[in-house]
C-alpha cells in the first residue's frame, strides 16, 4: 500500500493507485501550483484595496463594537479594544486583495467579522457560547437571508416582465385589457438582475442560481444567452 498525494493523481503526475495503473482526469476546481503562486505574487504586488466608507455599512461595524464590548464585559471573556476593530479592517482588506479588488465591499467585510466572531466566541466559556451566538447571529452574513432577499428581487422583475407582457398583448390585440393570458415564458436579463442585486450589496449569484431556491421557485438559467427563464 503506497501513500501518494491526492493532488499529484489529480494532475496526472502519478498513476491512481486505485486505478491499475491508469492516471486521473485532471479536476477544473484545482488550481496548479505554479499558477496559484503568480496569483498570490500578483495580489501582493499590484493589489492595494481601499477601505471607502460608501462600499461598506460603517454602522454595523460601530454597532458590533459597542456589542463586543458589552458581551465581553459581563461574561467576563477576553477584553475587546480598538484594536479589534482594526483587525477587522485588516482582515477585510486581506479578502479584498484576494479577489483583486481595487476597494472592500460589504462581503469582504461580512467575512472578516464572521472570523472575529467566530473566534471571540470560541475564546469564551462553553456555557456561554449559545447565548453569544445568539447575540451576534444579526451580524453573521447568512446565505438563507441572501437567498430569499434574491429571490424577491427575481419575482419582482419577473411581475414586472408579466406587466410588460400583458399591456403589450393588449396593444396588439387592439382592446383595452386584451385576453389577460400570458403565452410563452417570461425572460429577465441576467445581468440586469446581477444590478439589482449589487444595489443590494450583493455581488455574487451565481451561488444563488445554482441553488434550490433558484430551481423550487421555477426558474432556469441560461447562461448562454445571459438570462433568466420561467414558463408560465
Amino acid at each position: 500500500m503506497r501513500s501518494v498525494p491526492t493532488s499529484d493523481i489529480a494532475r496526472g503526475v502519478v498513476p491512481d493507485p486505485d486505478g491499475g495503473g491508469g492516471t486521473v482526469g485532471v479536476d477544473p476546481d484545482i488550481i496548479p501550483q505554479d499558477l496559484l503562486r503568480k496569483y498570490i505574487e500578483y495580489a501582493r504586488v499590484n493589489v492595494r484595496p481601499v477601505l471607502r466608507g460608501s462600499t461598506f455599512d460603517q454602522e454595523k461595524i460601530a454597532s458590533l463594537y459597542v456589542a463586543l464590548r458589552r458581551e465581553s464585559s459581563s461574561s467576563g471573556g477576553v477584553p475587546i479594544a480598538v484594536r479589534h476593530i482594526e483587525s477587522i479592517m485588516r482582515m477585510s482588506e486581506a479578502h479584498a486583495k484576494m479577489h483583486l479588488r481595487e476597494y472592500v465591499r460589504d462581503d469582504d467585510m461580512d467575512a472578516s467579522i464572521t472570523m472575529m466572531l467566530h473566534s471571540f466566541i470560541m475564546a469564551q466559556k462553553f456555557s456561554v457560547r449559545r447565548s453569544l451566538q445568539r447575540s451576534f447571529a444579526k451580524f453573521l452574513s447568512s446565505g438563507e437571508d441572501k437567498a430569499h432577499l434574491l429571490l424577491h428581487i427575481l419575482q419582482d422583475m419577473m411581475r414586472n416582465e408579466a406587466m410588460y407582457q400583458t399591456i403589450r398583448q393588449s396593444q396588439r390585440s387592439g382592446t383595452e385589457k386584451g385576453d389577460g393570458v400570458l403565452a410563452g415564458t417570461l425572460e429577465v436579463l441576467l445581468e440586469e438582475f446581477e444590478s439589482r442585486a449589487r444595489d443590494r450589496r450583493i455581488y455574487d449569484v451565481s451561488e444563488f442560481c445554482k441553488g434550490e431556491a433558484f430551481r423550487d421557485a421555477g426558474y432556469v438559467l441560461d447562461e448562454r444567452r445571459g438570462i433568466i427563464l420561467r414558463n408560465q
